[in-house]
């Protein structure tokens, strides 16, 4: 779906809802400025997803219960079997703490 600008009236409007006053040369800059914008948008909007062929069956996972995630350190889990190599990487925030990756490779037999 592409981006449409804005119309003037559209403008005016949210500038009121903001308690701001602007003049119709505002409005014409600001649709100046957001033009190159909507342009780039578009253009990335357009061009097709390049998806590689999925080669093995894919699954969402699941959010563990209290049971299975008693420190409350999964968001999400999910499980891999059709592989012999695979490569776990497992990005978590928590409690503000900076993001952590960890690489590990598990064989499957």
């Amino acid at each position: 779906m592409s981006a449409v600008p804005p119309t003037p009236a559209q403008l005016r409007d949210v500038a009121g809802q903001c308690g701001l006053s602007i003049t119709d040369e505002d409005i014409a800059s600001f649709r100046g400025l957001i033009k190159g914008a909507l342009e780039a948008y578009n253009y990335i909007d357009a061009v097709p997803d390049e998806l590689p062929a999925v080669r093995y069956p894919r699954a969402p996972g699941y959010q563990p219960q209290a049971e299975e995630n008693q420190h409350n350190a999964w968001y999400r889990k999910a499980r891999v079997s059709s592989l012999v190599f695979v490569e776990i990487i497992t990005l978590a925030r928590k409690n503000n703490e900076p993001n952590r990756y960890s690489r590990c490779f598990q064989i499957e037999g």
